[in-house]
C-alpha cells in the first residue's frame, strides 16, 4: 500500500486558490519547541474558516487541555487517529479530497514525489490545504 496507483486522478478544481495545496514543515525530532511552534499556527488556522474542519491526523490524541492552552477551540478541530504511516497516508488523502476540511495536518513520514503529487491533487479536489509535518 505504498503507492497511489489505484487511486482515481483528482481534478485541479481550485488551481487559483492560494490557500490550496501541499506545504511540508520539517521539524527536529523530539524538540520540545515543536509544540510551541505548531499549536499557535493551528489556533490561527482554526480561526480562518469556521465553516469547515481543521483535521489533524495523528497517531495519538492531542490533549484538550493542551489545545485550549494555545487558544485552539476543540470544537473546530477534528482529530483522526491512525496506527501507522501507511494508514495515515490514505486517511490524509481521503480527508483532503472530501472537501469538508479547510486544512488537513498529518505526519505520514517521508513521501515519494508521486505520493506528494497525489496528496496535492487531493487538496485541490477538496479545495483545502495539506500541512505535512515531517521529523528529521
Amino acid at each position: 500500500m505504498n503507492n497511489f496507483q489505484s487511486l482515481p486522478q483528482a481534478h485541479n478544481t481550485a488551481a487559483n486558490n492560494s490557500n490550496v495545496g501541499l506545504t511540508e514543515l520539517v521539524l527536529a525530532q523530539g524538540a520540545s519547541s515543536s509544540w510551541s511552534m505548531i499549536l499557535p499556527m493551528v489556533a490561527h488556522l482554526c480561526r480562518q474558516d469556521t465553516q469547515r474542519w481543521l483535521t489533524w491526523i495523528t497517531s495519538e490524541p492531542l490533549p484538550a487541555a493542551l489545545l485550549i492552552s494555545f487558544g485552539i477551540n476543540p470544537l473546530q478541530l477534528r482529530q483522526i487517529h491512525c496506527r501507522d504511516a501507511d494508514q495515515q497516508l490514505w486517511v490524509t488523502w481521503d480527508a483532503l479530497e472530501m472537501g469538508n476540511s479547510h486544512t488537513v495536518i498529518a505526519s505520514p513520514g517521508l513521501l515519494s514525489q508521486g505520493q506528494e503529487h497525489y496528496l496535492e491533487q487531493a487538496a485541490y479536489a477538496g479545495n483545502c490545504q495539506a500541512l505535512i509535518l515531517r521529523y528529521r
